[in-house]
Protein backbone atom coordinates (compact mmCIF):
# COMPACT_ATOMS: atom_id res chain seq x y z
CA UNK A 1 0.00 0.00 0.00
CA UNK A 2 1.49 3.66 -1.08
CA UNK A 3 1.04 6.47 0.98
CA UNK A 4 1.02 10.20 -0.49
CA UNK A 5 1.66 13.22 1.05
CA UNK A 6 -0.49 16.40 0.51
CA UNK A 7 0.58 20.09 0.86
CA UNK A 8 -2.10 22.11 2.13
CA UNK A 9 -2.62 25.06 0.36
CA UNK A 10 -4.51 28.44 2.23
CA UNK A 11 -6.45 29.30 -1.14
CA UNK A 12 -9.22 31.78 -1.30
CA UNK A 13 -11.54 29.66 0.01
CA UNK A 14 -10.47 29.05 3.63
CA UNK A 15 -10.34 32.98 3.91
CA UNK A 16 -14.06 32.99 2.26
CA UNK A 17 -15.18 30.46 5.20
CA UNK A 18 -13.30 32.22 7.81
CA UNK A 19 -15.87 35.17 7.08
CA UNK A 20 -18.95 32.60 7.81
CA UNK A 21 -18.52 32.76 11.69
CA UNK A 22 -21.17 34.85 12.15
CA UNK A 23 -18.95 37.54 13.76
CA UNK A 24 -20.42 40.75 14.19
CA UNK A 25 -19.19 44.32 13.51
CA UNK A 26 -18.12 44.94 16.58
CA UNK A 27 -16.42 41.63 17.44
CA UNK A 28 -14.38 42.53 13.88
CA UNK A 29 -13.49 45.77 15.28
CA UNK A 30 -12.35 44.05 18.71
CA UNK A 31 -10.04 41.68 17.09
CA UNK A 32 -8.48 44.58 15.26
CA UNK A 33 -8.06 46.87 18.78
CA UNK A 34 -6.67 43.53 19.93
CA UNK A 35 -3.75 43.32 18.05
CA UNK A 36 -3.46 47.52 18.37
CA UNK A 37 -3.36 46.99 22.07
CA UNK A 38 -0.55 43.80 22.26
CA UNK A 39 1.48 45.79 20.71
CA UNK A 40 1.39 48.66 22.89
CA UNK A 41 4.35 51.21 23.71
CA UNK A 42 5.88 50.48 27.22
CA UNK A 43 6.51 53.65 28.20
CA UNK A 44 3.06 55.87 26.08
CA UNK A 45 -0.23 55.53 26.44
CA UNK A 46 -1.61 53.72 23.27
CA UNK A 47 -4.46 55.90 20.96
CA UNK A 48 -6.33 53.88 18.91
CA UNK A 49 -8.80 56.41 16.27
CA UNK A 50 -11.89 54.26 14.53
CA UNK A 51 -12.92 56.09 11.22
CA UNK A 52 -16.88 55.60 10.01
CA UNK A 53 -17.18 57.75 6.74
CA UNK A 54 -19.20 58.11 3.98
CA UNK A 55 -17.71 56.95 0.70
CA UNK A 56 -18.10 59.35 -1.87
CA UNK A 57 -22.12 59.51 -0.45
CA UNK A 58 -22.92 55.94 -1.31
CA UNK A 59 -25.15 55.24 1.75
CA UNK A 60 -24.63 51.24 1.52
CA UNK A 61 -21.11 50.92 2.62
CA UNK A 62 -19.27 52.69 5.41
CA UNK A 63 -15.67 53.05 4.33
CA UNK A 64 -13.95 52.52 7.61
CA UNK A 65 -10.36 53.16 9.18
CA UNK A 66 -8.58 52.13 12.00
CA UNK A 67 -5.26 53.73 13.37
CA UNK A 68 -3.19 53.21 16.50
CA UNK A 69 0.16 54.89 17.61
CA UNK A 70 1.46 51.41 18.86
CA UNK A 71 4.81 49.79 17.68
CA UNK A 72 3.55 48.41 14.56
CA UNK A 73 5.46 45.60 12.56
CA UNK A 74 8.63 45.39 10.91
CA UNK A 75 8.55 43.65 7.15
CA UNK A 76 9.20 39.85 8.67
CA UNK A 77 6.22 40.35 11.49
CA UNK A 78 4.51 41.59 9.19
CA UNK A 79 4.67 38.20 7.22
CA UNK A 80 4.03 36.27 10.37
CA UNK A 81 0.44 38.43 10.48
CA UNK A 82 -0.68 37.38 7.38
CA UNK A 83 -0.27 33.58 8.20
CA UNK A 84 -3.37 31.87 9.03
CA UNK A 85 -2.67 30.28 13.32
CA UNK A 86 0.71 32.48 13.56
CA UNK A 87 1.14 33.62 16.85
CA UNK A 88 2.70 36.75 17.80
CA UNK A 89 5.99 35.78 19.35
CA UNK A 90 6.08 38.50 22.00
CA UNK A 91 3.51 36.23 24.02
CA UNK A 92 0.44 39.19 24.93
CA UNK A 93 -2.69 37.13 25.17
CA UNK A 94 -4.60 39.26 23.15
CA UNK A 95 -2.47 37.53 20.60
CA UNK A 96 -3.63 34.44 21.10
CA UNK A 97 -4.70 32.28 18.21
CA UNK A 98 -3.19 33.87 15.41
CA UNK A 99 -6.76 34.43 13.23
CA UNK A 100 -7.69 37.17 14.45
CA UNK A 101 -6.42 39.80 11.76
CA UNK A 102 -7.71 37.53 8.76
CA UNK A 103 -10.84 36.51 10.73
CA UNK A 104 -11.67 40.52 10.56
CA UNK A 105 -10.28 41.22 7.73
CA UNK A 106 -11.91 38.76 5.41
CA UNK A 107 -15.66 39.22 7.30
CA UNK A 108 -15.50 43.02 7.27
CA UNK A 109 -14.47 43.19 3.44
CA UNK A 110 -17.68 41.35 2.64
CA UNK A 111 -16.25 37.46 2.32
CA UNK A 112 -12.98 38.05 1.76
CA UNK A 113 -13.19 41.15 -0.27
CA UNK A 114 -10.56 43.82 -0.62
CA UNK A 115 -8.50 46.10 1.96
CA UNK A 116 -5.13 47.63 2.80
CA UNK A 117 -2.69 47.45 5.29
CA UNK A 118 -0.24 50.26 5.99
CA UNK A 119 2.47 49.54 9.01
CA UNK A 120 6.08 50.88 10.54
CA UNK A 121 8.31 50.58 13.15
CA UNK A 122 9.65 53.33 15.33
CA UNK A 123 13.07 52.16 14.13
CA UNK A 124 12.30 52.21 10.71
CA UNK A 125 10.94 55.13 8.60
CA UNK A 126 9.44 52.79 5.83
CA UNK A 127 5.96 52.37 5.41
CA UNK A 128 5.05 48.50 4.46
CA UNK A 129 1.54 47.49 2.97
CA UNK A 130 -0.18 45.01 1.76
CA UNK A 131 -3.81 44.69 0.63
CA UNK A 132 -6.68 41.73 0.12
CA UNK A 133 -8.06 39.73 -0.76
CA UNK A 134 -5.92 37.05 1.34
CA UNK A 135 -4.63 34.10 -0.97
CA UNK A 136 -1.90 32.00 -1.12
CA UNK A 137 0.28 34.42 -1.93
CA UNK A 138 0.60 37.68 -0.55
CA UNK A 139 2.26 40.59 -1.84
CA UNK A 140 4.33 43.08 0.52
CA UNK A 141 5.64 46.73 -0.67
CA UNK A 142 8.42 47.30 1.38
CA UNK A 143 8.34 51.32 0.82
CA UNK A 144 5.02 53.16 0.65
CA UNK A 145 3.48 55.91 1.98
CA UNK A 146 0.41 56.17 4.13
CA UNK A 147 -2.84 57.95 2.65
CA UNK A 148 -3.18 61.60 2.52
CA UNK A 149 -6.12 61.97 4.20
CA UNK A 150 -6.95 65.43 6.41
CA UNK A 151 -8.46 63.49 9.09
CA UNK A 152 -5.70 60.83 9.33
CA UNK A 153 -3.00 61.63 12.84
CA UNK A 154 0.35 62.01 11.64
CA UNK A 155 1.29 59.72 14.73
CA UNK A 156 0.42 56.44 12.95
CA UNK A 157 1.88 53.06 13.26
CA UNK A 158 -0.54 50.64 12.12
CA UNK A 159 -3.60 51.88 9.66
CA UNK A 160 -6.08 49.48 7.87
CA UNK A 161 -8.88 50.87 5.69
CA UNK A 162 -11.34 48.69 4.47
CA UNK A 163 -15.00 49.23 3.09
CA UNK A 164 -17.80 47.69 4.95
CA UNK A 165 -21.40 46.99 3.71
CA UNK A 166 -24.11 49.01 6.07
CA UNK A 167 -25.86 45.76 6.50
CA UNK A 168 -22.66 44.62 8.34
CA UNK A 169 -21.81 47.75 10.28
CA UNK A 170 -25.93 47.63 11.31
CA UNK A 171 -24.75 44.38 13.11
CA UNK A 172 -23.61 46.22 16.10
CA UNK A 173 -26.89 46.95 16.93
CA UNK A 174 -29.18 44.79 19.08
CA UNK A 175 -32.74 45.84 18.71
CA UNK A 176 -34.44 48.19 16.69
CA UNK A 177 -34.99 48.43 13.12
CA UNK A 178 -31.63 48.64 11.15
CA UNK A 179 -30.57 52.35 11.45
CA UNK A 180 -28.57 54.24 8.45
CA UNK A 181 -27.63 57.03 10.60
CA UNK A 182 -23.88 57.05 11.46
CA UNK A 183 -24.21 58.83 14.57
CA UNK A 184 -26.52 55.87 15.92
CA UNK A 185 -24.18 52.76 15.16
CA UNK A 186 -21.43 54.87 16.58
CA UNK A 187 -23.92 54.77 19.95
CA UNK A 188 -24.25 51.35 19.73
CA UNK A 189 -20.23 50.78 18.63
CA UNK A 190 -19.19 53.06 21.83
CA UNK A 191 -21.17 51.15 24.38
CA UNK A 192 -19.74 47.84 23.13
CA UNK A 193 -16.09 48.84 22.99
CA UNK A 194 -16.62 50.45 26.35
CA UNK A 195 -17.49 47.08 27.93
CA UNK A 196 -15.24 45.25 26.44
CA UNK A 197 -11.84 47.41 26.84
CA UNK A 198 -13.17 49.15 30.58
CA UNK A 199 -9.80 47.79 31.94
CA UNK A 200 -7.33 49.26 29.51
CA UNK A 201 -9.62 52.69 29.82
CA UNK A 202 -10.55 53.06 33.71
CA UNK A 203 -7.75 54.82 35.63
CA UNK A 204 -6.13 52.66 37.65
CA UNK A 205 -4.92 53.21 41.22
CA UNK A 206 -2.24 55.54 40.20
CA UNK A 207 -4.70 57.80 37.93
CA UNK A 208 -3.29 56.94 34.44
CA UNK A 209 -5.13 55.08 32.06
CA UNK A 210 -3.54 52.45 29.40
CA UNK A 211 -4.92 54.41 26.55
CA UNK A 212 -7.73 55.72 24.52
CA UNK A 213 -10.04 54.60 21.70
CA UNK A 214 -12.21 57.14 20.05
CA UNK A 215 -14.72 56.77 16.88
CA UNK A 216 -14.92 59.62 14.53
CA UNK A 217 -17.03 60.20 11.51
CA UNK A 218 -15.41 62.47 9.76
CA UNK A 219 -13.38 65.02 12.16
CA UNK A 220 -16.47 64.75 15.12
CA UNK A 221 -14.91 62.62 17.81
CA UNK A 222 -16.38 60.40 20.48
CA UNK A 223 -14.27 58.94 22.83
CA UNK A 224 -15.25 55.92 24.78
CA UNK A 225 -15.70 55.85 27.83
CA UNK A 226 -14.39 52.47 30.58
CA UNK A 227 -18.46 50.98 30.75
CA UNK A 228 -18.91 49.40 34.31
CA UNK A 229 -20.91 46.95 35.30
CA UNK A 230 -23.88 49.10 36.63
CA UNK A 231 -24.11 47.17 40.36
CA UNK A 232 -25.72 48.14 43.65
CA UNK A 233 -25.34 46.81 46.89
CA UNK A 234 -22.02 45.51 45.80
CA UNK A 235 -21.02 42.42 47.18
CA UNK A 236 -16.99 41.30 46.55
CA UNK A 237 -15.66 37.20 47.07
CA UNK A 238 -12.09 35.90 46.66
CA UNK A 239 -11.48 32.33 46.09
CA UNK A 240 -8.73 30.24 44.26
CA UNK A 241 -8.24 28.04 41.67
CA UNK A 242 -5.60 25.95 40.06
CA UNK A 243 -4.95 27.12 37.08
CA UNK A 244 -2.03 24.80 35.15
CA UNK A 245 -0.53 24.34 37.99
CA UNK A 246 -0.55 27.59 39.94
CA UNK A 247 -2.23 29.12 42.34
CA UNK A 248 -4.52 31.74 41.08
CA UNK A 249 -6.98 34.56 43.14
CA UNK A 250 -10.14 35.24 41.13
CA UNK A 251 -12.01 38.37 42.41
CA UNK A 252 -15.86 37.98 41.88
CA UNK A 253 -18.42 41.15 42.03
CA UNK A 254 -22.07 40.61 42.34
CA UNK A 255 -25.33 42.41 43.38
CA UNK A 256 -28.62 44.41 41.75
CA UNK A 257 -28.51 46.29 38.53
CA UNK A 258 -28.31 49.69 39.21
CA UNK A 259 -30.75 51.16 36.73
CA UNK A 260 -29.99 54.74 37.74
CA UNK A 261 -26.42 53.83 37.01
CA UNK A 262 -27.62 52.06 33.71
CA UNK A 263 -29.32 54.67 32.25
CA UNK A 264 -26.61 57.24 32.65
CA UNK A 265 -23.81 54.65 32.04
CA UNK A 266 -22.60 55.45 28.36
CA UNK A 267 -21.21 59.17 28.08
CA UNK A 268 -24.43 60.51 30.47
CA UNK A 269 -27.21 57.83 28.19
CA UNK A 270 -28.84 54.74 28.54
CA UNK A 271 -27.12 52.07 27.84
CA UNK A 272 -29.16 50.02 25.43
CA UNK A 273 -27.29 46.66 24.81
CA UNK A 274 -25.98 45.64 28.42
CA UNK A 275 -27.18 45.14 31.60
CA UNK A 276 -31.23 45.82 30.64
CA UNK A 277 -32.65 43.23 33.33
CA UNK A 278 -34.92 41.40 31.36
CA UNK A 279 -33.62 37.48 30.79
CA UNK A 280 -31.18 37.62 27.79
CA UNK A 281 -29.12 40.52 29.76
CA UNK A 282 -28.64 38.30 32.82
CA UNK A 283 -25.89 37.37 34.37
CA UNK A 284 -22.17 38.01 34.58
CA UNK A 285 -19.32 39.32 32.76
CA UNK A 286 -15.55 37.31 32.42
CA UNK A 287 -12.75 39.75 32.32
CA UNK A 288 -9.29 38.37 31.34
CA UNK A 289 -7.19 40.57 33.34
CA UNK A 290 -8.36 44.24 31.47
CA UNK A 291 -10.40 42.65 28.66
CA UNK A 292 -14.04 41.64 28.93
CA UNK A 293 -14.16 37.89 27.12
CA UNK A 294 -17.47 37.08 27.68
CA UNK A 295 -20.88 38.72 28.74
CA UNK A 296 -24.14 38.18 30.20
CA UNK A 297 -23.04 34.30 31.22
CA UNK A 298 -25.98 32.31 33.37
CA UNK A 299 -26.45 28.90 31.94
CA UNK A 300 -22.76 27.78 31.50
CA UNK A 301 -21.79 28.53 34.55
CA UNK A 302 -24.83 27.58 37.41
CA UNK A 303 -26.50 24.58 37.68
CA UNK A 304 -29.46 23.34 39.52
CA UNK A 305 -30.05 22.60 43.28
CA UNK A 306 -29.43 18.81 42.30
CA UNK A 307 -26.91 19.56 39.64
CA UNK A 308 -28.21 17.15 37.44
CA UNK A 309 -28.97 20.29 35.04
CA UNK A 310 -27.60 23.75 34.12
CA UNK A 311 -29.93 26.24 35.58
CA UNK A 312 -32.53 28.19 33.07
CA UNK A 313 -32.58 32.00 33.15
CA UNK A 314 -35.63 33.14 34.65
CA UNK A 315 -37.16 36.52 35.32
CA UNK A 316 -36.58 36.30 39.21
CA UNK A 317 -33.17 36.67 38.13
CA UNK A 318 -33.43 39.58 35.77
CA UNK A 319 -31.68 41.95 38.17
CA UNK A 320 -29.00 39.96 39.14
CA UNK A 321 -25.51 41.25 37.40
CA UNK A 322 -21.65 40.46 38.46
CA UNK A 323 -18.14 40.40 37.11
CA UNK A 324 -15.40 37.87 37.34
CA UNK A 325 -12.42 39.21 37.22
CA UNK A 326 -9.30 37.17 36.47
CA UNK A 327 -5.61 38.29 36.51
CA UNK A 328 -3.22 38.34 34.07
CA UNK A 329 -2.19 34.85 33.24
CA UNK A 330 0.19 33.07 30.47
CA UNK A 331 -1.22 32.91 27.44
CA UNK A 332 -2.91 29.11 26.76
CA UNK A 333 -4.22 29.58 30.19
CA UNK A 334 -7.98 29.98 30.03
CA UNK A 335 -8.20 29.68 26.73
CA UNK A 336 -11.07 31.11 24.23
CA UNK A 337 -12.21 30.12 20.72
CA UNK A 338 -10.62 31.77 17.85
CA UNK A 339 -12.54 34.57 17.30
CA UNK A 340 -12.64 35.39 20.97
CA UNK A 341 -15.88 36.15 21.45
CA UNK A 342 -16.40 33.04 23.97
CA UNK A 343 -14.51 30.83 26.67
CA UNK A 344 -13.47 27.53 25.29
CA UNK A 345 -15.35 25.21 26.98
CA UNK A 346 -13.33 22.18 25.97
CA UNK A 347 -10.19 23.69 28.37
CA UNK A 348 -10.97 22.21 31.98
CA UNK A 349 -9.57 24.89 34.17
CA UNK A 350 -12.70 26.99 32.85
CA UNK A 351 -14.53 24.17 34.69
CA UNK A 352 -12.65 24.75 37.93
CA UNK A 353 -13.68 28.46 37.65
CA UNK A 354 -17.16 27.58 37.04
CA UNK A 355 -17.27 25.19 39.92
CA UNK A 356 -16.21 27.71 42.41
CA UNK A 357 -18.43 30.14 40.92
CA UNK A 358 -21.33 27.60 41.30
CA UNK A 359 -20.73 27.57 45.22
CA UNK A 360 -22.17 30.88 45.43
CA UNK A 361 -25.58 30.46 43.93
CA UNK A 362 -27.20 33.78 42.41
CA UNK A 363 -29.77 35.42 43.90
CA UNK A 364 -33.79 34.67 42.88
CA UNK A 365 -35.43 38.32 43.40
CA UNK A 366 -32.07 40.24 43.99
CA UNK A 367 -33.78 43.12 44.91
CA UNK A 368 -36.48 42.82 47.05
CA UNK A 369 -34.31 40.54 49.36
CA UNK A 370 -31.49 42.85 49.53
CA UNK A 371 -33.97 45.97 50.22
CA UNK A 372 -35.85 43.75 52.47
CA UNK A 373 -32.08 42.65 54.16
CA UNK A 374 -31.43 46.20 54.56
CA UNK A 375 -34.99 47.14 56.46
CA UNK A 376 -34.17 44.60 58.63
CA UNK A 377 -30.70 45.53 59.67
CA UNK A 378 -32.06 49.38 60.04
CA UNK A 379 -34.71 48.35 62.13
CA UNK A 380 -32.39 46.49 64.03
CA UNK A 381 -29.98 49.12 64.50
CA UNK A 382 -33.25 51.86 65.49
CA UNK A 383 -34.29 49.14 68.18
CA UNK A 384 -30.74 48.42 70.00
CA UNK A 385 -29.67 52.24 69.93
CA UNK A 386 -33.71 53.58 70.74
CA UNK A 387 -35.48 50.71 72.69
CA UNK A 388 -38.04 53.29 73.86
CA UNK A 389 -39.07 54.12 70.19
CA UNK A 390 -42.16 52.11 68.01
CA UNK A 391 -40.45 51.06 65.34
CA UNK A 392 -42.34 48.99 62.90
CA UNK A 393 -42.20 48.33 59.12
CA UNK A 394 -45.77 47.18 59.15
CA UNK A 395 -47.24 50.51 59.02
CA UNK A 396 -50.27 50.80 56.07
CA UNK A 397 -51.26 53.39 54.33
CA UNK A 398 -53.86 54.67 51.59
CA UNK A 399 -56.58 52.63 51.10
CA UNK A 400 -54.43 50.14 48.78
CA UNK A 401 -52.17 49.46 52.04
CA UNK A 402 -48.79 50.47 50.86
CA UNK A 403 -46.57 49.44 53.36
CA UNK A 404 -43.94 52.14 54.68
CA UNK A 405 -40.57 50.62 54.76
CA UNK A 406 -39.69 51.59 58.23
CA UNK A 407 -41.71 53.78 60.54
CA UNK A 408 -40.72 55.34 63.80
CA UNK A 409 -42.54 57.22 66.39
CA UNK A 410 -40.18 58.85 69.02
CA UNK A 411 -40.96 58.51 72.38
CA UNK A 412 -44.77 58.36 71.26
CA UNK A 413 -44.43 62.10 69.80
CA UNK A 414 -42.22 62.85 66.56
CA UNK A 415 -42.84 60.24 63.04
CA UNK A 416 -39.73 59.62 60.99
CA UNK A 417 -40.30 57.78 57.66
CA UNK A 418 -37.77 55.76 55.91
CA UNK A 419 -37.78 54.60 51.96
CA UNK A 420 -34.87 52.51 51.80
CA UNK A 421 -33.69 51.16 48.03
CA UNK A 422 -30.93 49.34 46.89
CA UNK A 423 -28.40 51.19 44.43
CA UNK A 424 -28.42 55.19 43.28
CA UNK A 425 -31.78 56.82 44.23
CA UNK A 426 -34.12 58.18 41.29
CA UNK A 427 -37.12 60.52 41.50
CA UNK A 428 -39.61 58.16 41.66
CA UNK A 429 -38.10 57.18 45.24
CA UNK A 430 -38.56 60.52 46.56
CA UNK A 431 -42.54 60.34 45.69
CA UNK A 432 -42.74 57.34 47.00
CA UNK A 433 -41.53 59.23 49.92
CA UNK A 434 -43.90 61.63 49.70
CA UNK A 435 -46.93 59.86 49.03
CA UNK A 436 -46.35 57.93 52.60
CA UNK A 437 -45.95 61.66 54.25
CA UNK A 438 -49.26 62.41 52.68
CA UNK A 439 -51.35 58.87 53.42
CA UNK A 440 -50.16 59.32 57.17
CA UNK A 441 -51.53 62.67 56.87
CA UNK A 442 -55.10 61.17 55.64
CA UNK A 443 -54.30 58.79 59.24
CA UNK A 444 -54.11 61.58 61.25
CA UNK A 445 -50.68 61.14 61.75
CA UNK A 446 -48.28 64.43 60.99
CA UNK A 447 -44.64 63.08 60.14
CA UNK A 448 -41.73 65.02 60.96
CA UNK A 449 -39.36 63.93 59.02
CA UNK A 450 -38.78 61.62 55.97
CA UNK A 451 -35.56 60.06 54.84
CA UNK A 452 -34.64 58.27 51.74
CA UNK A 453 -32.03 55.85 52.33
CA UNK A 454 -29.68 54.78 49.08
CA UNK A 455 -26.68 53.66 48.19
CA UNK A 456 -25.63 57.06 46.68
CA UNK A 457 -26.90 59.83 45.05
CA UNK A 458 -26.92 62.77 42.91
CA UNK A 459 -26.74 66.28 43.49
CA UNK A 460 -29.62 66.85 41.35
CA UNK A 461 -31.88 64.71 43.43
CA UNK A 462 -30.94 66.33 46.16
CA UNK A 463 -32.03 69.89 44.39
CA UNK A 464 -35.60 68.07 44.10
CA UNK A 465 -35.86 66.76 47.67
CA UNK A 466 -35.40 70.56 49.02
CA UNK A 467 -37.91 71.96 46.06
CA UNK A 468 -40.27 68.98 47.22
CA UNK A 469 -40.28 70.53 50.48
CA UNK A 470 -41.51 74.56 48.98
CA UNK A 471 -44.72 72.57 47.87
CA UNK A 472 -47.88 73.69 50.14
CA UNK A 473 -48.15 70.58 52.83
CA UNK A 474 -51.56 68.43 52.82
CA UNK A 475 -54.10 70.56 55.22
CA UNK A 476 -53.29 70.17 58.66
CA UNK A 477 -49.80 68.77 58.24
CA UNK A 478 -46.22 70.18 59.15
CA UNK A 479 -44.38 71.84 56.08
CA UNK A 480 -42.58 68.12 53.72
CA UNK A 481 -39.23 67.69 55.54
CA UNK A 482 -37.79 65.02 52.73
CA UNK A 483 -34.32 64.11 53.48
CA UNK A 484 -31.66 62.10 51.21
CA UNK A 485 -28.84 60.21 53.28
CA UNK A 486 -26.11 57.02 51.75
CA UNK A 487 -26.36 53.31 53.73
CA UNK A 488 -22.90 54.44 54.42
CA UNK A 489 -23.80 57.41 56.53
CA UNK A 490 -26.24 54.97 58.68
CA UNK A 491 -23.61 52.33 58.65
CA UNK A 492 -25.40 49.97 56.46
Amino acid sequence: MATHTVELIANEGIFQGLAKQNMLFHQCIGELIDNAIAARKSDKPFKIDVFLNRNNGDTETVNLYICDNCKGMELESLKRALQLGQIAPEGDRLNEHGFGLKNALATLSGGNGYWKMWTRTLSDSNICSVEGPFGPNMTIEDDDSFPEEDFLSIDISTLINVTVKMSFVQTVQGRGAPSHDLSRLREWLIEHLGVLYRGYLEQDKNGEIDGTISIYIGNDAARVPPVQVPLGNKEVKYFNVELSGKVERLEYHYGTLDSVKRDQLIRGQKAKFYYQGNQPTQGIDIRLDKRVIATKQFEHIWKTDDGANQLSRHNTYNDFLGELIIPELKRGVLTTINNKTDFNLDDPDWMKVFEELNKIRPPKDIRQKSEAALRKKWIDMLKATNPEDEISDHVTVWPTGTRIDVYRKIRKKDIIIYEIKVGTGSPIDLYQLKMYWDGLVLNGEHPKEGVLLVEDFHTNLEEMANRMNTLPPPEGSRPYNLKIAKHADKAL
